[in-house]
């Protein structure tokens, strides 16, 4: 089994390969698309959206073509504001107008909202006796209960949902001394974290959505 993963931004090209080696520790990276062998995969980062699509995707299907040895070329992307359907429509629609070929399966991940959404999934992180400075957070919305892929933003909060989230999260770790960035997102990438936001979408079924379809992908893949 070989993977090609096409995904978002630095976040997820620091996290992914992390996630992957728990999910799929058969499977070894590689450095080149050209060095794929057997039960390998390249990440490569599109640079945001839509860069991901207009300035890499024609090259992702290039490298797959020209190497014929992938399984499956896997597209990570944020919905933003949009739905997830319609993020997967726009993939497929891309390629229609483009005319490519692939030689190969295509899959689309989407992060509803964006990655930073599902690491508010972990409960045992999120504090009960809020500071001050998570107060306002915690009193928007409650993500330990309440579906983070649900969470909107204040009506007076300028930037966009995906910020929102960001800022959320920040200052939800931060509670528990926990440092997160978008260049270094530290203990979510660690293999524990990644066990709480299973455990999230087995307590609660009906929760985060995306990530239970991605976790769902990779385990079928690991059979």
């Amino acid at each position: 089994m070989n993977l090609y993963f096409l995904v978002e931004g630095k976040t997820e090209q620091k996290v992914y390969p992390r996630w992957i080696s728990y999910l799929l520790p058969n499977i070894s990276r590689v450095d080149s698309p050209d060095d794929v062998s057997a039960n390998n995969y390249f990440l490569i980062s599109g640079g945001g959206f839509p860069s991901l699509l207009d300035n890499h995707l024609k090259a992702s299907v290039a490298d797959v073509n020209s190497v014929e040895k992938y399984d499956f070329l896997i597209i990570c992307l944020d919905s933003d504001n949009a739905s997830p359907e319609s993020r997967i429509q726009m993939v497929y629609d891309f390629i229609k107008e483009e005319k490519l070929i692939l030689s190969c399966n295509l899959h689309v991940i989407v992060q509803k909202i964006c990655m930073e959404t599902w690491f508010m999934g972990n409960r045992t992180v999120y504090t009960r006796n809020p500071s001050q400075s998570f107060k306002p957070f915690s009193q928007f919305y409650d993500a330990s209960i309440n579906d983070p892929e649900l969470m909107g933003k204040p009506d007076d909060f300028g930037e966009s949902h995906s910020i929102y989230h960001y800022e959320y999260l920040k200052n939800m770790l931060s509670e528990k001394r926990i440092r997160y960035s978008k260049k270094n997102p530290r203990d979510v990438m660690q293999k524990y974290y990644l066990n709480e936001l299973r455990k999230r979408t087995i307590d609660f079924p009906n929760q985060l959505s995306t990530l239970k379809e991605f976790i769902k992908f990779m385990d079928d893949i690991a059979k």
